[in-house]
């Protein structure tokens, strides 16, 4: 009975101590899930040296905000003029309150908290004041900062859309499901390089949503404003896949293709026939500042 006894306290000993082992050892470097993932890397000839510049608009925006839909509105012309050279994304931070609240009675509300990450990044100087828009992450006026008020962006949109006509590298979709059972969607993004770069890029996912018809602050007759219950809501940021920041793309090179997949569930609130993924190609250098977007692209979900 004895040794029976202290078998039994020897094997309970072991199991703690293996449990213990195993904890304390965890991989904390292996993404958690819904994470982007770099599935591979290779080099193959043949590739164009640049591809086409598709230009990225970051619209900070609230929905009690009277100026608000003149910015959707004049992204939308912009779009329109310049088929296939536009991707915007549309972010409601709390950061901004009480300009990104919801009215009682919207269906939803828009802010997200990936929103905040990229507030404090782009566009601190004015928080409260919208809507700031950023064009490629680029710093072009010193005083808002690299997200700026409508007046400065309209002022040199124009003139950078005309000289950042090129990019180093291109963005494709390799293939994008739904699972309607589980809400589960599932892409594979294909980043290809035509020539080198002296830095390090890194690379991100967001998942944005359309055709949302619901109140906005707008304005009015005799210089009022007035609650809109039919506006239609795009570009509305719904997630980043972690990490928001992105995914370092090392040694990038003329030929250098990068192979990055993702899967992520999402709330049954998601309209999945409205949804696009959006691909974002960019620097992220806090000590510089620069946090340059070189090429971006986009694909419906369904």
């Amino acid at each position: 009975m004895k040794n029976i006894f202290s078998l039994l306290c020897l094997s309970s000993l072991l199991l703690f101590s293996a449990c213990k082992e195993r904890n304390s050892g965890v991989d904390h470097t292996i993404p958690p899930k819904g994470s982007l993932v770099l599935d591979s890397q290779y080099t193959a000839g043949g590739v164009a040296t640049s591809f086409p510049k598709v230009m990225f608009i970051e619209d900070f925006s609230g929905i009690k905000c009277v100026n608000c839909p003149g910015a959707a509105s004049y992204i939308a012309g912009i779009d329109t003029t310049n088929p296939g050279k536009i991707i915007d994304l549309v972010m409601y931070s709390k950061l901004d309150a009480p300009l990104s609240d919801s009215f009682p009675g919207s269906k939803s509300s828009y802010k997200c908290p990936d929103a905040d990450y990229w507030r404090l990044l782009l566009g601190p100087n004015n928080l409260g004041n919208l809507p700031e828009l950023s064009l490629n992450r680029k710093l072009l006026v010193a005083v808002d900062g690299i997200a700026m008020l409508l007046s400065d962006f309209q002022g040199q949109f124009a003139g950078q859309l005309s000289s950042d006509k090129s990019s180093p590298a291109n963005i494709s979709f390799v293939s994008t499901s739904f699972d309607a059972g589980s809400s589960t969607i599932t892409s594979t993004i294909q980043v290809q390089y035509g020539s080198s770069i002296s830095d390090t890029d890194y690379f991100s996912v967001a998942i944005k949503e359309n055709n949302l018809v619901d109140l906005q602050e707008a304005p009015g007759n005799g210089g009022l404003s007035k609650v809109d219950s039919h506006f239609v809501h795009n570009s509305i940021l719904r997630k980043y896949i972690y990490p928001e920041q992105g995914i370092k793309l090392p040694g990038a090179a003329a030929g250098k293709t990068f192979v990055v997949s993702f899967n992520t569930t999402i709330p049954a609130n998601w309209n999945p026939n409205n949804l696009m993924i959006v691909g974002i190609l960019h620097k992220q250098n806090s000590v510089t500042g620069n946090y340059y977007v070189s090429q971006v692209a986009q694909t419906k979900l369904k």
